[in-house]
């Protein structure tokens, strides 16, 4: 019987779950010795005979309980997928070892037959937090190369290579642990532009109306439908060669794209109707989202100082011109306010050009400080006075040039929607694709408004983290 995606995800959860209770049982014997014979606490070494170690043997299934318990409520065996997978199983293990913990101090307490040491309790909380995550990144490794070699997961084809079947494309080359692999798109046309992750991937099987011979060269079992203007005759014959032939068959609502907001569906006496919910951003949630922008940005600025006074002097002593690049944006509501970089370009550099954006290497354009600058995104750190002063947020929407947001509030319904809340120093659509989906303000759009909806300090925290990862890797920067 072959794999299914259904039985890789309970095989590999079943894998997380022993590594689990390994990984909880070691930690707790390392803080034992770590407590009682590898003298962290020298009084205590004659105190405690060898035997003591039983005590803590005799209870260690229960305190596996607690821990294994603590993870399930935690949220730890769920399916996390997207761009923030680890970061989600990261918080999942950091709440679940917590709550855990506090599980095992109140048990101590309310059982007095129980080993009273609050040290090896407080040792395994470090130990157990990076050892399992360590091991669940192996194990993460492994379930992704086991589906990428289209074990469990279903080929998929999708027809259609608009905006829509390319996002649906886009997805699964990036997270396999979707359930699908991309293996080919169907289409009467060739696209004029592609998204980011499908341009080396990108791969047309031949047109709609020879789909049966296409499913069945390419042993396809998903497929995917992503136009609107195909024939309700091909329609049928689609849904009949799929019903026949046991193909995993989806539709996508492309005739009400809403990207105002989340949709709902709904009834009047048997009429179907969908709803739009608009996109808001509470005062509340703007009032939170500012305290915490504050309480990280204070200390960053005071940390990073001496490291931004040495880039002031590389940058004032290695070219002509300011230390600080000024340029006007756009934030909330609309308002233009002075956006702040080390300046990495020389003087006169936009002079020819005009307002352009960076989606290419800019070696002819910037200083040789300015090209480590913009590699390391060094030049961004005086965005903290911006956020200090009120014109941006730590996360949010980029903020547009005047220049460009007046042409896509043109071009684009709904491009003011991003100015809800201030831009940001890094976003949701940056870890998504960075300077890449710079010269696609759709796809950015349609980032921004999902950060939006889906705002929490959580997410904002995530997204801060995964940003200092591709950072440190140099992705996609210019």
């Amino acid at each position: 019987m072959p794999m299914t995606k259904k039985k890789i995800n309970i095989f590999f959860t079943a894998l997380k779950i022993t590594n689990d209770i390994f990984v909880v049982a070691l930690s707790f014997i390392i803080a034992y010795k770590m407590k009682f014979r590898w003298m962290l606490h020298l009084s205590d070494v004659e105190a405690y005979p060898d035997v003591y170690v039983d005590m803590y043997l005799k209870i260690l299934w229960l305190i596996v309980f607690i821990w294994i318990f603590s993870f399930i409520i935690s949220g730890l065996y769920k399916e996390y997928g997207g761009p923030l997978k680890s970061m989600n199983e990261v918080t999942a293990i950091g709440k679940g070892a917590m709550f855990a913990t506090i599980l095992t101090f109140a048990f101590t307490y309310a059982f007095q037959g129980l080993p009273q040491s609050r040290y090896v309790i407080i040792y395994s909380l470090p130990i157990s937090f990076v050892i399992l995550i360590i091991s669940h990144w192996i194990i993460n490794k492994l379930k992704k190369l086991v589906l990428r070699h289209n074990i469990g997961n279903k080929k998929a084809v999708i027809i259609g290579v608009n905006s829509t079947g390319q996002e649906i494309a886009e997805k699964m080359l990036l997270y396999p642990d979707l359930g699908f692999n991309y293996i080919g798109s169907i289409s009467n046309i060739t696209p004029d532009k592609l998204r980011y992750h499908l341009k080396n991937n990108f791969i047309k099987l031949g047109i709609v109306k020879d789909f049966k011979k296409i499913m069945e060269a390419s042993g396809a079992e998903a497929l995917f439908i992503a136009i609107d203007d195909i024939n309700q005759k091909m329609l049928n014959d689609i849904i009949l060669y799929c019903k026949d032939n046991d193909i995993f068959l989806r539709f996508t609502p492309t005739r009400y794209q809403f990207k105002t907001g989340s949709t709902d569906f709904d009834d009047m006496d048997g009429i179907p109707l969908i709803g739009v919910n608009y996109i808001t951003f509470s005062k509340w949630h703007c009032f939170i989202k500012r305290v915490f922008d504050l309480l990280l940005t204070i200390p960053l600025i005071i940390i990073t100082s001496p490291i931004m006074l040495i880039l002031a002097l590389l940058v004032k002593f290695s070219s002509e011109g300011p230390i600080l690049y000024k340029q006007k944006r756009v934030t909330l509501n609309g308002r233009e306010f002075w956006f702040l970089k080390f300046r990495s370009m020389y003087v006169d550099a936009e002079d020819q050009t005009g307002p352009t954006y960076s989606t290419s290497d800019q070696t002819d354009r910037t200083t040789k400080i300015g090209n480590f600058l913009r590699k390391t995104s060094l030049d961004e750190l005086p965005q903290f006075f911006n956020v200090l002063k009120g014109d941006m947020s730590l996360v949010g929407p980029r903020p547009e040039r005047p220049f460009f947001h007046d042409k896509f509030s043109k071009e684009i319904q709904n491009w003011d929607d991003r100015l809800i809340v201030r831009g940001g120093i890094t976003g949701w659509a940056q870890i998504n694709g960075r300077a890449e989906l710079t010269t696609e303000p759709l796809e950015k759009l349609a980032y921004d408004l999902y950060y939006i909806e889906n705002w929490s300090l959580i997410f904002d925290l995530k997204i801060m983290l995964r940003t200092i990862t591709d950072v440190i890797q140099q992705k996609n920067v210019y």
